[in-house]
């Protein structure tokens, strides 16, 4: 061990990096990867990592690197908090931070109409009691929004400035920043009323932003890129074009990095199939079908789909060795009603939510003999290890036709996969029972076009993900 003297040097010399992730799946995609690791080994740096979940305190410890909790108003307490003129002084935080937040979404409403997405018409045209859902979760699905002149450059560029003004930054945000002294930020959900804090602090405090692109669809469902960001790693060029289109974000500020939870798949790090059975209980001589459930908000459909899968499969519809495997989606947290039911049902499995290892979810997609999906990225993961996969744009024809799940493939980042021959998407029952019966015949079936998908989509799945943000984060560290 380096003496006392020798170690403050070391420290002093070594850059210090503050990684935000506002989101469990973003923290999940970047610390499940190679990228804190690499940021730590390759570039010697001090990396404090940002996160709302504390049960990240310890994969980031492992790493090597600093756990701090997200900042929330609402939950974060300053020091000293504590009576009432304390509680008052919090509650007048929330009240900022929640007036910023409906800024936020009459941006958001704004940038989505100058741009004239098809997928937020759409939405808008949904019925009051689904938009509610919408609205809890900070989505502008009110045309309240865009009131006067929604159309208005002008105004949406008042309010631009407005929002991303000081009013915005928040003592706790700006404290971490000035104790931790960053030499570089890397934030991700660059659209989001999440990160603003802590963008305007690194602003305000001269910190340079190297940005990760929240998700595929953001570009075209979310706000503006929040202002200070130099760089922005994207995950195809799909996206990157999106952001240069409708964000005016040049070009030559955004590197093409692929996906980081894609690494996993890419490296092939999946468990032997006979182990991954024996983990599920499932036989060793038996398939399965991966049915990956959504939110509940984008998968209100599933359970009764899943019912009537799962009685077809009971009754030998795909044959006596076949499983039908029900994940839970990662956030759902109303898992046990939605699915709970199913426990005890012949030849079904149920795997309650998880944000662990990606290598296990990359086992469960390789080893599927079909995967089973509604509007999610999960679709893609089963094309990263060419495993057959199917889309459920389900026609409910007890809902209006605004309000039905296969309206979401008509957002923006959805559409082309539609009709694309590397997947099939499917309307009703029949069309479902007719794909799965198709690919649990031949699992090579399809496999062209999920190649062509591969290409266009997980463009340079190589496992290197991780390397390439490192890179970039030594480009802005020289």
């Amino acid at each position: 061990m380096p003496a006392a003297a020798d170690y403050i040097r070391m420290t002093a010399a070594s850059p210090k990096i503050l990684v935000v992730l506002p989101s469990p799946l973003m923290a999940r995609n970047f610390l499940r990867s190679d990228a804190l690791q690499m940021l730590r080994r390759d570039l010697d740096a001090i990396v404090t990592v940002v996160s709302p979940h504390p049960d990240d305190r310890l994969t980031v410890e492992q790493q090597g690197g600093t756990w701090l909790p997200y900042f929330h108003p609402r939950r974060s307490r300053e020091p000293g908090d504590g009576g009432v003129l304390k509680t008052l002084a919090r509650l007048a935080r929330y009240g900022r931070y929640l007036a910023g937040l409906f800024v936020h979404m009459c941006l958001t409403y704004r940038i989505n109409v100058i741009c004239d997405l098809q997928g937020f018409k759409t939405r808008l045209r949904q019925s009051w009691s689904l938009r509610k859902i919408y609205l809890r979760e900070g989505l502008p699905m009110s045309h309240l929004f865009g009131i006067p002149f929604a159309r208005s450059r002008t105004i949406y560029d008042v309010l631009y400035r407005v929002y991303y003004s000081r009013w915005q930054r928040f003592a706790a945000v700006d404290r971490l920043l000035a104790q931790s002294r960053p030499d570089l930020m890397i934030l991700s959900m660059l659209q989001t009323h999440m990160v603003t804090p802590y963008a305007l602090a690194a602003r305000a405090q001269g910190v340079r932003i190297l940005g990760i692109n929240g998700s595929w669809d953001q570009p075209t469902t979310k706000g503006p890129v929040c202002p200070g960001v130099e760089r922005i790693a994207v995950q195809n060029d799909i996206v990157r074009g999106e952001l240069v289109r409708y964000h005016q974000i040049p070009d030559a500020r955004m590197t093409t990095i692929g996906w980081l939870q894609m690494d996993a798949f890419a490296r092939d790090e999946t468990m032997p199939r006979t182990e991954l059975l024996t983990q599920l209980g499932i036989p060793a001589t038996h398939r399965f079908i991966l049915f990956a459930a959504n939110a509940p908000r984008l998968g209100p459909h599933e359970p009764e789909v899943f019912r009537r899968l799962a009685e077809l499969t009971a009754a030998g519809e795909f044959g006596d060795d076949v499983v039908l495997l029900c994940r839970c989606h990662p956030q759902d947290r109303a898992w046990e009603t939605r699915w709970g039911w199913i426990r005890g049902l012949h030849n079904v499995v149920l795997e309650a939510p998880e944000l662990g290892p990606l290598n296990h979810l990359a086992s469960l997609i390789r080893h599927a003999g079909v995967v089973v999906a509604s509007a999610g990225s999960i679709n893609l993961d089963a094309v990263a290890v060419d495993t057959p996969t199917i889309g459920l744009a389900w026609e409910d024809s007890s809902l209006p036709h605004e309000n039905r799940h296969a309206r979401a493939y008509e957002l923006e980042h959805l559409s082309e996969l539609r009709n694309s021959p590397g997947m099939t998407v499917v309307s009703d029952m029949p069309a479902l029972l007719a794909a799965c019966k198709r690919y649990l015949a031949d699992k090579s079936t399809d496999s062209a076009g999920r190649a062509d998908l591969r290409n266009r989509y997980l463009h340079r799945l190589d496992g290197q993900a991780a390397a390439r943000l490192t890179d970039m984060a030594k480009e802005m560290l020289a």
